[in-house]
């Protein structure tokens, strides 16, 4: 299966390349409609793509931990991700936030969550290894509260362009006399 999925993200990545930068001598030359006829959407950039199927994994931890505090945590954290996602489809600015998302703080909260697993299915436990799991729970909900931080600064150009735009037409209006 991650086979496939990396096939479907190489492929992804040369019709990007190929639509972006293309060659009179390219025999795999993709056009636009090609491009779109093979369900790609134009705004799926690899940053995406790699958060998307982070998610996945993040949706794969939360369906095997069942813990009160971390579960829920682990919703919100999917939530969050799928919303800077799509602001990301939006405004490509998002995908820099992405990208370092992707870059550590994501790939570092999947490995915690793999020891945190191995912890819990470990036969025998001792105090150590309950800290650090506690540990893991607590830094999940912090990162958490980042993320969040992260996708209303995301937003916050957003805001700025529409309260200019408010502002722009409110001057107009009252210049119209209205």
């Amino acid at each position: 299966m991650a086979r496939d999925e990396d096939d479907i993200i190489f492929q992804k990545l040369r019709m990007n390349v190929q639509r972006n930068y293309p060659r009179a001598d390219d025999v795999n030359n993709y056009s636009q409609n090609t491009y779109k006829s093979n369900n790609y959407s134009n705004k799926d950039s690899l940053v995406i793509l790699e958060t998307e199927k982070n998610i996945e994994r993040i949706s794969d931890f939360h369906q095997k931990i069942d813990d009160p505090e971390l579960t829920p945590a682990l919703k919100e954290m999917i939530d969050i991700l799928k919303e800077m996602v799509n602001y990301s489809k939006a405004n490509k600015e998002g995908e820099k936030r992405l990208e370092k998302i992707n870059e550590y703080h994501l790939p570092t909260a999947i490995k915690m969550l793999n020891s945190y697993i191995d912890f819990c299915n470990f036969p025998v436990k001792n105090a150590n290894m309950e800290k650090t799991a506690q540990e893991i729970e607590d830094v999940i909900i912090k990162l958490n509260e980042a993320l969040k931080k992260m996708l209303v600064e995301m937003n916050q150009n957003r805001l700025i362009d529409i309260n200019s735009d408010i502002d722009v037409l409110k001057n107009m209006l009252d210049k119209d006399g209205f």
